[in-house]
Parts: C-alpha cells; sequence; structure tokens
C-alpha cells in the first residue's frame, strides 16, 4: 500500500500539473475581489480564498498553489478512505482518478473560487471522516481548520453550521443548560463568524441579488406580485429590466447604496429600481427570498430539480471556457443519478449494520446539508448556475465512493481506535 499511494501520488500531481501549468492563468469580471484580503474589513470576497491568494505574489503561482493543495486534499481524502478499505490500493486509486476528473482540475487555471472551494470540501470531508474514528488533537485541528476554510469560502456554506448547531441547541435545551460540548461551542462560534464575514462581503452579495430578483422574480406574475406583497417597490419599468448596463448609465445615487464591484456589469434593474428599490433590497432582500423559499418548497424544488442535470452533469466546458491542458475523459466523472444510487443503496447497507450506524449517520448528514446548499446555490446564483454548483458536483460524487466503501467488509483497527480512546 505505501508504494502504490507514492506511486498514484506522484502521477496524480504529474497529470493535474500538465493540464494547468504553462496555461495562462484566466481571470474573469467575477475575478474582482480575490486579489484583496482582509479579515475584519469590509471586502468584496469572504477571507479564504483571498488568504491563499494573499501568499502567493502573481496569478501564475496561484495556479500553481492550486495544483498542489488540490493534489495534496484529494491525497488526503485517499489516504482517509483507504485506512480501514478491504481493497487499499483500489480505494486509493479510485479516489484519486475521481479528483483528477476535468470538472474539478480544469479550474485550476482561473482566478476563481471554485478550484479552491472544491479542495476546502474535500479537506473537510476526509478530516471529518477521520475525526469521527480517531479522537486526538491532530485529527481534532485538522477538522476544524479545514471546516473553518470550507465553511468561510462561500455564503451557501454557512448551512453547514448552521445544520450542526440544530443538535447542539436542541440538547442544551432539553438538558436545561446542562449539556454544552467544547465541539457546539465551536459551531456556534462558527456559525456567528460565518454570518460577520458574509456581512462584510454586501458589494457582490446585493450583485447576487439583483441577478436573482431580474431572472426569477421579476419574469413571473405569481413571484413578483408575492414579493411586491413583502414590501418589494414596484417601481414603473422594472418588469421590462432586462439584460445589463454600462456602469456609466447607473445614476450616482444608486451607485452610493449598491457600491458596485469595479469590473462587473450593473443589471438594468439597478438603473430602473433607483434607489427605493436599492434600499429595500439591501435591508430586505435576502430575507426576503430565504421566505419565499421556505413558504414555497414546490417552487423551490421544482427549480433545483429543472438545473439538477446541466448542473450536477454538465456536458462540457462551454459554460465557462478555459484553456487547459490535456486532461482524463469528461466520463470518469459520472452520471450525478448514477452516484446517488450508489450512496443511497451503500447508506442501506451501512444503516442496516449495527457496528456502522456512526458511519451512516455521518454520511446522511453529509448527504442532508449538501443537498440544502444545493438548493440554496442554484436559487442565490442569477446566471452562472454550473459554476457555482461545481462543488457540490464534486462533493456528490465524493459521499457516493466513501459510501460505497465504507459498505464493503472492512479491514479491522481496533487497536488504533483502542490506542486513540486512552
Amino acid at each position: 500500500m505505501p508504494w502504490c499511494g507514492v506511486i498514484i501520488s506522484v502521477l496524480t500531481f504529474t497529470i493535474r500539473a500538465f493540464a494547468a501549468l504553462g496555461q495562462p492563468p484566466q481571470r474573469y469580471p467575477d475575478s474582482v475581489g480575490y486579489d484583496s484580503f482582509s479579515f475584519l474589513s469590509q471586502t468584496i470576497r469572504p477571507w479564504p480564498i483571498p488568504f491563499v491568494y494573499s501568499l502567493v505574489g502573481s496569478d501564475t503561482s496561484r495556479v500553481v498553489v492550486q495544483v498542489v493543495v488540490g493534489t495534496i486534499a484529494w491525497f488526503s481524502l485517499a489516504w482517509v478512505l483507504s485506512r480501514t478499505a478491504k481493497w487499499q490500493c483500489t480505494t486509493f486509486i479510485a479516489t484519486m482518478v475521481l479528483g483528477l476528473s476535468p470538472q474539478i482540475i480544469r479550474y485550476d487555471v482561473a482566478i476563481l473560487s471554485e478550484s479552491l472551494s472544491i479542495t476546502f470540501a474535500v479537506l473537510a470531508i476526509a478530516a471529518t471522516f477521520y475525526r469521527s474514528a480517531v479522537q486526538s488533537t491532530v485529527a481534532t485541528a485538522w477538522w476544524a481548520v479545514s471546516l473553518t476554510l470550507c465553511v468561510l469560502s462561500r455564503p451557501a456554506h454557512l448551512l453547514i453550521p448552521a445544520m450542526c448547531v440544530v443538535p447542539v441547541v436542541w440538547k442544551f435545551v432539553m438538558s436545561r443548560g446542562k449539556k454544552l460540548s467544547a465541539t457546539g461551542v465551536g459551531f456556534i462560534a462558527l456559525f456567528m463568524l460565518g454570518v460577520f464575514t458574509i456581512q462584510q462581503s454586501q458589494p457582490m452579495s446585493l450583485l447576487n441579488l439583483y441577478t436573482v430578483i431580474s431572472s426569477r422574480v421579476i419574469t413571473d406574475d405569481q413571484r413578483f406580485d408575492w414579493f411586491v406583497d413583502q414590501g418589494m417597490p414596484n417601481v414603473a419599468g422594472m418588469r421590462q429590466a432586462n439584460g445589463y448596463d454600462y456602469v456609466e448609465q447607473l445614476p450616482p445615487d444608486v451607485a452610493d447604496i449598491v457600491a458596485l464591484p469595479a469590473g462587473q456589469q450593473p443589471p438594468t434593474l439597478m438603473r430602473v429600481g433607483g434607489v427605493e428599490l436599492a434600499t429595500w433590497l439591501t435591508d430586505n432582500g435576502w430575507k426576503t427570498v430565504a421566505k419565499y423559499l421556505v413558504l414555497h418548497p414546490r417552487d423551490t424544488l421544482q427549480h433545483a430539480h429543472l438545473l439538477a442535470d446541466p448542473t450536477l452533469n454538465a456536458p462540457n466546458g462551454d459554460f465557462l471556457p478555459l484553456q487547459n491542458g490535456p486532461k482524463l475523459p469528461w466520463a470518469v466523472f459520472g452520471h450525478w443519478r448514477l452516484w446517488t444510487l450508489i450512496f443511497i443503496a451503500s447508506f442501506g447497507i451501512l444503516f442496516a449494520r449495527t457496528n456502522s450506524r456512526k458511519q451512516s449517520q455521518v454520511l446522511l448528514y453529509m448527504g442532508a446539508i449538501t443537498s440544502l446548499i444545493y438548493v440554496a446555490t442554484v436559487h442565490t446564483s442569477g446566471v452562472e448556475h454550473v459554476r457555482h454548483v461545481a462543488p457540490y458536483a464534486a462533493v456528490l460524487r465524493i459521499l457516493g465512493l466513501s459510501a460505497l466503501v465504507m459498505a464493503f467488509p472492512r479491514r479491522s483497527l481496533s487497536g488504533t481506535l483502542e490506542t486513540a480512546d486512552e
């Protein structure tokens, strides 16, 4: 197994490097904000990815970092899954090959959030599996750091600590304030930090909100009437405000409110809606969107289902042209429906075995949170659904593969677990 791991890891890095290194780093209007890093002051982007980018000085170096850190993340996941697998080398190879899927490594050449978002998610999943099996200081530190980077890398990831806080608060209330673990306190702190981080990246958040209102609300009579009933201003001409304007067309008083990020085109709705709409969206926009999604579950799920195939199983790279070197076939990624069936069947096997109930619970919680994040993402992404859903398409495959590996009879690590327990 050690030689297998070393050889496959070197090959994986080589293939991933050939696909990215030597290619020109590619920037887009959405790349704005990843150059400026700040923990506490207002920024355009949440801090984890700008933080990593700030450690190196050029876009070429950032591509190198994305290749190296991405390879390390998939190595970590392959190692964790193969530790107790019956066929260790096969498990290691399968995991590393999945990590070489074009749908994953194609983002290495882009100065965007997708490459590192996928990497942070892979690290968080690997650390969670390891932490659930080994109770040690190293395991806890790895888990805390990787989970923090994953949660704070994207606004929708705030659902992770939010969901994990629910049972913590429930136990605390039911025990009348007597049961509150250090892990529970950590989840609460991470959730509060996530809320603070989102509040510091308001300009891009407000721009995304405008695209959501333009694409989903003003184009539908029922949704528009519901939002107006909730207080959204019905400004003359706003329902015909489709498309985008030039920055010079945005009135100064509106520009002062929305703080449009540099390099971004303002939706026409910004100009037509004026100060009245800008003020309302700033104060109530996302809260009203969240309220609509909860109160209209049928419409919410229908939209998520409609986008499942084109986002979770994107047929090609036309949605974001990227210049990569040679890559593996796109078919390596597999179809999302197949991976979902594998996950469900493997979960059933795990749940039926009494000695693997803890693993099945961890997998079930991961699957449920990933589903919620996917639904939230497709409803908070105005136009670039495929790119924004890329991390969760990868996570779905990871969970399917992980459940499959765990469902097979495994090697015993009782000695390691007993030592860790002591």
